[in-house]
């Protein structure tokens, strides 16, 4: 494989194929309440086990105040949320990676052909995503479910929640690239889940090296990103202290509007951008090296 060559064409099918952007604006879609609920799973775990001085404000003595066994049906509302999501984002990341590889052969596809993942594909795609996607969102509930649950018998909750999610978060990244290749299998060879990780492992040690290079531009990018954001945030928070100072509710609303309504924009072209790029890079990474491999033995 041809590092230039792979980063070229990468380029080449980002700018040409609006639909790989629609797929993966619609993944972003998918997951957002599902990325608000774990976040709020979150924030309220670190909620009830701050330690406050003072009386407790009323909302919050009511979330300390909720039983165990609804907290228990929160969570597995979540938790069902959270792999329904799981699983039409990744049919949709298929349906992607499908037309980066159509594109890959005549330089553009049409949106109905991505999607025409087939009946075998889909039921191959829900499976995985009912069984490791489950496994997954399951391990990013359980340390808040578990914080919160225990908040009144333990001080250090926030301390326990951050070293369980520091110590899960390597073994999420490692099933995350593993989960990636296996749905490569899946979706650009119609690899069974079964074989689908065997597939996955003799495709990455032929082209190791690629997928290595598509993680790093997409860390990098990620990293980018979160630097550009900076001084963005630095300077709505002045301006928001400033305006404040007017006395001027409206004023101060219609400028915060202003702002979001040109930086919100931006920020999703962004991210829209380096998201299809890294997921074009890693396709055509797939192909490169499963054509090194030789053809997958149908049974």
């Amino acid at each position: 494989m041809n590092t230039g060559l792979l980063l070229r064409d990468s380029w080449r099918i980002t700018w040409r194929n609006w639909p790989l952007w629609l797929l993966i604006l619609l993944m972003f879609v998918v997951f957002l309440p599902a990325t608000v609920l774990s976040g709020a799973f979150g924030a309220v775990a670190a909620l009830v086990t701050l330690p406050m001085a003072g009386p407790l404000p009323r909302w919050m003595n009511q979330f300390r105040d909720i039983p165990v066994w609804a907290w228990l049906l929160i969570a597995v509302a979540a938790l069902a949320l959270l792999v329904i999501s799981t699983a039409i984002s990744w049919l949709l990341q298929a349906a992607a990676m499908r037309g980066a590889a159509i594109a890959a052969e005549r330089g553009t596809f049409a949106l109905s052909e991505a999607l025409r993942l087939g009946w075998r594909r889909v039921i191959n795609l829900l499976t995985l995503s009912f069984t490791f996607g489950l496994l997954i969102t399951a391990m990013g509930l359980l340390p808040p479910l578990v914080i919160i649950l225990l908040a009144g018998r333990f001080e250090f909750g926030v301390q326990l929640m951050q070293l369980a999610q520091t110590g899960l978060a390597p073994l999420n990244v490692v099933l995350g690239v593993v989960l990636l290749l296996v749905m490569m299998s899946v979706a650009l060879e119609d690899v069974g889940p079964g074989a689908a990780f065997g597939r996955a492992w003799r495709v990455f040690r032929s082209g190791w090296w690629g997928f290595v290079l598509a993680l790093g531009i997409a860390v990098a990018a990620s990293l980018a990103l979160a630097l550009l954001s900076v001084p963005v945030v630095v300077l709505l928070i002045v301006v928001t202290v400033g305006l404040s100072l007017l006395n001027s509710p409206v004023v101060l609303a219609v400028a915060l509007l202003l702002a979001c309504g040109v930086l919100g924009p931006i920020g999703l072209f962004l991210m829209l951008f380096t998201a299809v790029y890294t997921l074009v890079l890693y396709t055509l990474t797939y192909r490169g090296a499963a054509q090194l491999v030789g053809p997958e033995a149908k049974a």
